[in-house]
């Protein structure tokens, strides 16, 4: 009898049982464009309970735990450089821990290949450097080549400029890392990449809840929702990262690239020093404003709810060493939208003015089907150089659809064993609309001549998904313009799209970047070809002699591509 007293009020003492197909929690935001963001729920205690969304650069493509160094220069889709202070306070609130990716490829494969920063594969695995990874690395899907730069604008449904060979990395062995590798890898070269690459899709279990970067300077929609199982209060929270979000108080070092091999030579300025953007604005840094927390405390139960914040809770660590949140103070940028405390901007609406808001809701007196939606029909993808236009439409009947997941894949299936690991698009799916309607979004950010694979499914209230529907296009060919280099051949025929352009850079980037001596010659030319190339680009007698002194080695650059 007393255990049974004893276990009646522990149910009266503890959040009651809610029916999952019932209770529902909206969160909804206006972001800046460009921002990294994180959105999760904790207890009333501070205990983290759950992850409703992430953004697809950290949840599936492995911005934060890649090769590299986390304070390398950044640029849109550059490769390099785990950002470690994407979102801090999140990812040690989460507290799951993975093995820490660095360079490294099939010459590391095996046990006691690393010991720190020291590999048995010498400067191709040297973790301190952008450049010179040839031996391990294998063409990218995702990532661009890091030369060149766009003014640090952050885009990453900007497509690269020209194909490009990346290091993908190994398993640093004892190390760790708060965040997931990228889930995004469907082919490899087995005497370049190693073997852990191929794994890495398996261990990232955030693809359920990576989503599209908001387009920014919009109410999201649909908002993020979330299904609880459990009566109680709670903390929604969400952490907002921007990168070149400088203040006179956050303006932190950067790493800046160079090769030993080249500084034996006495050339001191690495070509690689020139990759990237510093986006410096106040002194000599590369990293701004750290990540920025704002909390809103809620309940679910039988009542409908709406709760609001314009305020911020705290900030990580601007390096992301811990998962501390500091309290509000001087050092961030409040009551300026676009910046600081305003990378969400003020909203208004009946709720008054907000920078996040949860509405919670109860129709548990009405009823409710939980049934998963029909899939979506009439699945149409059309091509472009760099991009897919998708129409598909929600089903006539049966259960509502209340958001859609999309999501591609280069050279490969995508079913249900592996839609997670695909990539979300670069957009977010829009509100599917009433049912039977037609909607429609853009992947954007492809490679030209590339086929994708483009699967959708339909998602109802209660979280249930259709069956997946999926088809496969081809993107069209495409002209690519130059990130760096080759000034002499540029002024001699042009224009950087010129096709003996490209050869020269595919023979720079394959065969002299690959080795010392090579290096030398490139370094020497960076160096020496800028002001001749300026007296060359503006007489026409000269491009032509300078044609005629290229041209045999064009022939010779497109003899090795042909081979």
């Amino acid at each position: 009898m007393r255990s049974f007293i004893a276990f009646a009020m522990l149910l009266a003492c503890s959040p009651a049982l809610a029916d999952p197909s019932c209770r529902s929690v909206e969160v909804s935001m206006k972001p800046i464009p460009r921002v990294q963001m994180a959105v999760w729920v904790e207890d009333a205690h501070g205990t983290y309970l759950d992850t409703l969304y992430v953004t697809r650069l950290t949840g599936s493509l492995g911005l934060a735990n890649r090769p590299g160094i986390a304070t390398f220069k950044s640029d849109y889709r550059f490769p390099y450089g785990p950002r470690e202070m994407v979102m801090p306070v999140w990812a040690h609130a989460r507290g799951k821990v993975y093995d820490k990716v660095v360079m490294g490829g099939a010459l590391v494969d095996g046990a006691g290949a690393r010991t720190g920063d020291t590999v048995t594969c010498a400067g191709d695995c040297r973790n301190e450097t952008i450049g010179y990874h040839y031996n391990v690395s294998s063409p990218e899907p995702f990532y661009c080549a890091p030369s060149g730069g766009t003014g640090g604008v952050g885009l990453d449904a900007t497509s690269c400029a020209s194909s490009f060979y990346g290091c993908k990395g190994a398993y640093l062995p004892g190390g760790t890392s708060y965040y997931p590798p990228r889930a995004d890898l469907v082919t490899f070269l087995s005497n370049h990449d190693s073997v852990v690459s191929a794994k890495y899709a398996s261990v990232n279990d955030l693809g359920a809840v990576s989503g599209a970067t908001p387009p920014g300077n919009a109410i999201m929609d649909p908002p993020i929702h979330w299904v609880p199982t459990v009566d109680g209060s709670y903390v929604m929270k969400v952490e907002v990262s921007s990168e070149y979000d400088f203040n006179a108080f956050h303006d932190h070092p950067q790493t800046v690239d160079g090769s030993p091999e080249l500084a034996s030579f006495g050339l001191e300025d690495s070509p690689t020093k020139t990759y990237g953007q510093s986006g410096f604005k106040y002194g000599t840094g590369g990293f701004g404003q750290p990540s920025i927390v704002y909390a809103v405390p809620f309940t679910v139960g039988a009542m409908t709810e709406v709760d609001t914040t314009t305020a911020y809770a705290g900030y990580g660590d601007w390096d992301g060493a811990t998962g501390r949140m500091h309290a509000p103070d001087m050092t961030i940028t409040d009551g300026m939208e676009g910046t600081g405390v305003g990378r969400l901007l003020l909203a208004s609406d009946a709720s008054g003015s907000w920078r996040v808001k949860v509405h919670t809701t109860d129709d548990c007196n009405m009823p409710v089907d939980c049934a998963a939606p029909s899939v979506p029909a009439n699945l149409v993808v059309t091509p472009g150089q760099t991009s897919l236009s998708v129409s598909f439409a929600s089903a006539a009947t049966g259960a509502v659809a209340t958001r859609f997941d999309v999501r591609y894949s280069e050279n490969g299936t995508i079913d249900e064993g592996n839609f997670l690991s695909a990539i979300p698009p670069s957009t977010p799916p829009p509100s599917p609309g009433a049912p039977g309607s037609t909607v429609t979004l853009e992947i954007a950010g492809l490679r030209p001549t590339k086929a994708y694979t483009v699967a959708v499914r339909a998602i109802s209230s209660c979280d249930a998904a259709s069956a997946i529907v999926s088809t496969i296009s081809t993107t069209t060919q495409q002209k690519f313009t130059t990130l760096h280099g080759c000034f002499i051949a540029t002024a001699a025929y042009g224009s950087p799209l010129a096709d003996e352009v490209d050869s020269l850079r595919h023979l720079r980037d394959r065969y002299l970047l690959t080795n010392p001596i090579g290096r030398v010659f490139v370094a020497t030319y960076y160096s020496l070809s800028p002001p001749l190339a300026n007296v060359i680009a503006g007489n026409e007698r000269l491009r032509a002699h300078a044609r005629e002194l290229v041209a045999p080695l064009v022939e010779i650059a497109r003899a090795i591509e042909r081979l």
